[in-house]
């Protein structure tokens, strides 16, 4: 290949390589300018205790659940999966004006003994985030669900099921081979219990990454990942980096409306 051509064939990729980079910057541009809030809710009683030792921060009733649900339905709020998320991220489909993400954390049993009625009674969707090693287990008097429940669930078309790691320790503690191998695993997991996982979602235990587990992670396959407190804009929307507001017990939901007004993107 003389000198001439070489020019011109590398001249033509650096010409379809910036019209690839303007088009997706004028793509991103001309996306709303939307909040996207995803809830996190994680372990559910019917009764409040009078102590708890994580300040009543990871525990919930079914009655504040439901209240929470319909006073956000009521105010104009919709509901949508991440795989919807997903959809509208690739262009596939657009958002409603004002969507949000219900998600749960660890997979207890009360996410399928309480909630689960609740999302069919609703007829709203859902994301449980399981910790694979915990599944079918009970520790320290708290149940865990079982893979019949969480492919029931699934299966129903209304709560998908994602990754919250093997083992649930601290990401920001391992070495970068040990992390991807632990979500590999509990992907393996997932599939052999539940099918095939078109979308691969994982949120951090503890919240806790490095710069380094969200590349590894990226470079492995998971479409979505999520450790932060805070809220997410569509039009600055980055899948690696997701963000949520934790609920403690018994906030209501004109509490959370107000905090999604007050939060900052």
């Amino acid at each position: 290949m003389n000198r001439k051509k070489l020019i011109i064939i590398i001249s033509l990729a650096i010409i379809v390589i910036v019209a690839i980079y303007l088009f997706t910057k004028y793509k991103s541009m001309q996306r709303p300018d939307v909040k996207i809030p995803v809830l996190l809710y994680h372990n559910f009683v019917p009764q409040v205790p009078e102590t708890d030792p994580d300040n009543f921060n990871y525990i919930n009733t079914p009655e504040s659940f439901e209240e929470n649900i319909k006073t956000l339905l009521e105010n104009g709020y919709t509901i949508i999966s991440m795989k919807e998320l997903d959809e509208a991220n690739n262009y596939k489909k657009g958002l409603p004006n004002k969507p949000i993400i219900i998600t749960f954390d660890d997979g207890y049993y009360s996410n399928y003994e309480y909630i689960y009625p609740i999302l069919k009674k609703y007829n709203i969707k859902a994301s449980i985030f399981i910790i694979t090693d915990k599944i079918g287990q009970e520790i320290d008097g708290i149940k865990y669900l079982g893979w019949d429940e969480c492919l029931e669930m699934q299966n129903s078309g209304l709560v998908e099921i994602f990754s919250h790691s093997k083992k649930h320790v601290f990401y920001d503690k391992l070495p970068v081979r040990e992390i991807r191998d632990d979500v590999k695993e509990s992907y393996r997991m997932i599939e052999k219990h539940l099918g095939k996982q078109k979308l691969k979602v994982f949120a951090y235990p503890y919240g806790a990454y490095t710069n380094e587990t969200v590349q590894t992670l990226k470079n492995n396959g998971i479409d979505f990942q999520v450790y932060d407190i805070g809220i997410n804009n569509f039009r600055s929307l980055d899948r690696n980096f997701i963000k949520r507001i934790n609920i403690p017990c018994e906030m209501t939901g004109r509490e959370i409306i107000d905090e999604i007004l007050r939060c900052d993107v």
